[in-house]
């Protein structure tokens, strides 16, 4: 019995969120909690779907190039049979049973369970992709082929900058060029640290680009002034890591969250949420600079300094106030693929 087991790095995005949908260049960054497929043959017709992180399974089958719930899928998994469908060749394959772990994308607080904004959708789209390619005996799926695929399932919304991190790992330039995507590695500037820290408060990533939409549909003018604002200095960034300038580079990630911060007032989308801000002032106090970047830029941000020492005075301070500073590390490599027999 074969069994294929793929994995894809969460993201971060350092500079250019929402910029990114209108062709800015973005950084993000591939951190080391990691979504996992696994796929095992099993007898019969069916293929079994399972996610022990949310505790839902379902059976599915193809009838000829549809593939097909048994009964109502759970929501959590109807993203599954969009997924087979945009692969052809899956309806040859022998029936699996599929097991999505997404556990690492979540923190537990108690009885409490928080989802990460650290693109789980991202990363679990290209494990199983990654997977599926492997048990056909494909190369490794390309960039255009899971973004399209992350495109479909979450109705046609997404640059794909989550997608480019959890495929190739590492830091990342990433830039959209009509229907081509951009993919470049960089490195950050030389003596610079950091640390992740949840805000507490939830965020969607759909709700706020919904939010920002309708905006940009009332008012164009604001819009595409605040825009130009955001790619003008994500660009700036990207151009600091070029030339290894941390200083530079820090004050190009200060100077783009205050300007996010004015893009989601305008827009009454809640990117500055009260949490990020006091988070903010507390970096600020410490001597380092914050940034949120979590979904939509909501529910995580990221701490940026020179010096460790500031970064340590920072998160003792953040978690007496309540904040947890989440265990991350750059991840460098993307989609890995292992099988055994």
């Amino acid at each position: 019995m074969t069994r294929i087991v793929a994995s894809a790095p969460g993201k971060l995005v350092l500079l250019g969120e929402y910029a990114v949908l209108e062709g800015a260049p973005a950084l993000v960054l591939a951190v080391n909690r990691r979504a996992t497929a696994t796929l095992t043959y099993v007898p019969g017709g069916d293929w079994q779907i399972a996610s022990p992180t949310l505790g839902v399974q379902a059976h599915l089958r193809f009838q000829g190039n549809a593939a097909s719930w048994s009964k109502e899928a759970p929501a959590e998994l109807a993203w599954i049979a969009t997924l087979l469908q945009l692969c052809p060749w899956a309806k040859d394959l022998p029936p699996c049973r599929i097991e999505l772990d997404s556990d690492a994308f979540y923190l537990d607080q108690g009885d409490a369970r928080h989802k990460l904004g650290l693109g789980s959708s991202a990363a679990l789209t290209v494990a199983l992709l990654g997977a599926l390619h492997a048990c056909a005996s494909l190369p490794t799926p390309t960039l255009d082929k899971c973004i399209d695929a992350h495109r479909a399932i979450q109705h046609g919304r997404g640059s794909g900058i989550d997608i480019a991190a959890s495929l190739t790992g590492g830091l990342s330039r990433f830039q959209r060029a009509g229907d081509t995507q951009r993919v470049a590695p960089a490195v950050l500037p030389h003596g610079l640290h950091w640390r992740c820290v949840y805000s507490g408060k939830p965020a969607s990533t759909g709700t706020m680009l919904a939010t920002v939409a309708g905006w940009r549909e009332r008012e164009p003018g604001r819009f595409t002034h605040h825009m130009h604002e955001l790619a003008t200095i994500s660009s700036r960034g990207i151009d600091a890591v070029a030339a290894n300038d941390a200083a530079a580079f820090l004050s190009c990630l200060h100077d783009y969250a205050h300007a996010l911060a004015r893009f989601g007032e305008s827009a009454d989308a809640d990117i500055a949420s009260r949490e990020h801000r006091a988070l903010s002032a507390l970096a600020t106090e410490c001597g380092c600079v914050y940034k949120s970047c979590g979904a939509g830029g909501g529910d995580v941000g990221v701490t940026f300094a020179v010096e460790d020492k500031r970064l340590r005075e920072f998160e003792a301070r953040a978690m007496r106030a309540g904040f947890p500073v989440i265990g991350l590390e750059a991840d460098p490599k993307g989609l890995a693929i292992a099988s055994t027999v």
